[in-house]
């Protein structure tokens, strides 16, 4: 169990944060959109500016199963580093929101 510890960096956190999203997208793709290519889904949301920040903003909602994850090991660290990618997507989605 000591050497799962090794994962309880910053940057893993950090680097599952700026990733998550991704998986985010998808799993809502999956769910909501799965009728239509992804292609088509993503050429969608690329052209209609309304549905971008909220849709950023539901992706992101999936790096909860990774900050929880980590509290739930004590990867504070990791957690800590999750948040700080949070923090990273936040003046995007506060871009695309108003912009």
């Amino acid at each position: 169990m000591e050497s799962l510890k090794r994962y309880d960096k910053l940057l893993t956190g950090a680097i599952a944060g700026l990733i998550g999203p991704f998986f985010g997208f998808l799993i809502f793709y999956l769910i909501m959109f799965n009728d239509r290519s992804l292609g088509a889904f993503k050429e969608m949301i690329m052209n209609n500016s309304s549905t971008q920040a909220p849709l950023m903003a539901v992706c992101l909602v999936f790096n909860l199963i990774f900050f929880f994850l980590a509290l739930r090991k004590n990867w504070y660290r990791t957690a800590q580093g999750v948040i700080m990618a949070m923090f990273i997507y936040a003046p995007l989605v506060i871009y695309l929101k108003y912009a």
